[in-house]
């Protein structure tokens, strides 16, 4: 019973050591007589240059560490107020005036289809992708008017 309980523990304790001994590594920095910089974690690597210490602290420091939800509701807020603010320097535009032919707008009747099927004919009407009006809508247009238009 005590080994099962002593393995994850000496686990864990070596696995922490070894987090923490990485985490204050120390590097060191020096310049090769052809005049190039090399970072190294052993001295020994510099040979008889001059080696500088270089301090880094892993882990630490606020930029890493995410800030609270409090900082990011703040951050929030202000995004917020500010796309407002920016909304309201924009101007309103108006809404297009719909066509009366736009199918939705009003109910399809007689009337309506033969009024559609004139306003092809004379070319106030063209396709909402501005494709030219062709034979074949000219003549769907024309049995149109002979259908609906009385």
């Amino acid at each position: 019973m005590k080994q099962a309980i002593l393995k994850p523990v000496l686990f864990a304790t070596c696995l922490s050591l070894m987090i923490t001994v990485t985490a204050n590594a120390e590097i060191y920095k020096w310049v090769d007589a052809n005049g190039k910089t090399h970072y190294s974690e052993k001295k020994d690597d510099a040979g008889k240059a001059k080696v500088e210490e270089v301090k880094v602290n892993a882990g630490e420091g606020k930029a890493s560490a995410a800030p609270s939800w409090q900082e990011q509701e703040i951050e929030f807020r202000k995004r917020q107020a500010e796309k407002q603010a920016k909304q309201a320097k924009e101007p309103v535009l108006k809404p297009k005036e719909p066509s009366p032919f736009v199918p939705g707008n009003e109910p399809e009747t007689n009337e309506s289809r033969c009024a559609m099927a004139k306003a092809i004919l004379s070319g106030k009407l063209v396709h909402t992708n501005n494709n030219k009006t062709d034979a074949n809508d000219k003549a769907i247009a024309e049995r149109d008017v002979s259908t609906y238009c009385r």
